[in-house]
């Protein structure tokens, strides 16, 4: 075994730690072929946690548009149809769905959201987040916005309106 070295030492042949005899340059480089190889395949894995898609998982499959309502804290008319949920989990969770009911019923369900009349914007004013399968509110005809906060959650609702026979909404409830 080589002597040990201290970091301070100004011989150049100085090694920090003493290297084991058995352990040679090539089994050093397959380990960190091995771990460099590991990284790559693992790594977006493990970044990418958001699920995608009203698919996501066969218990999103199962929820109902009555149980996020619950959950998020809004009524929907009973003519209301849920076309798509996705979720996130972390240190702050995140529940998105998308709902499309008869245009006639919209003033309902503005009258029992949370979001006064006059919190709605024109846009998407950043609460709804980039399109992904399902979730499309860059394709809304014309947009509206409004965020209500609880707790420590907050609710943003997006709003199309843009077509005489329906309207879709775009839900996004989120918060620790």
């Amino acid at each position: 075994m080589q002597e040990v070295a201290f970091l301070h030492s100004r011989r150049p042949d100085a090694r920090p730690f003493p290297r084991s005899e058995s352990i040679g340059r090539g089994t050093s480089m397959i380990w960190r072929t091995v771990l460099a190889l590991a990284t790559l395949a693992l790594g977006p894995a493990a970044c990418n946690s958001r699920k995608e898609g009203p698919s996501a998982s066969s218990a999103l499959a199962t929820q109902t548009l009555s149980q996020l309502a619950t959950e998020v804290g809004l009524t929907f008319p009973p003519s209301a149809r849920l076309l798509g949920v996705a979720r996130e989990a972390g240190i702050d969770d995140l529940v998105m769905f998308k709902v499309e009911l008869p245009r006639r019923d919209l003033p309902a369900f503005l009258a029992s959201c949370s979001i006064p009349a006059d919190g709605f914007e024109r846009g998407e004013a950043g609460l709804l987040g980039p399109d992904q399968g399902f979730w499309d509110p860059s394709r809304a005809a014309h947009l509206m916005t409004g965020q209500a906060r609880r707790n420590a959650r907050a609710t943003n609702v997006g709003v199309d309106d843009g077509r005489p026979d329906v309207a879709v909404l775009y839900i996004v409830n989120h918060g620790t």
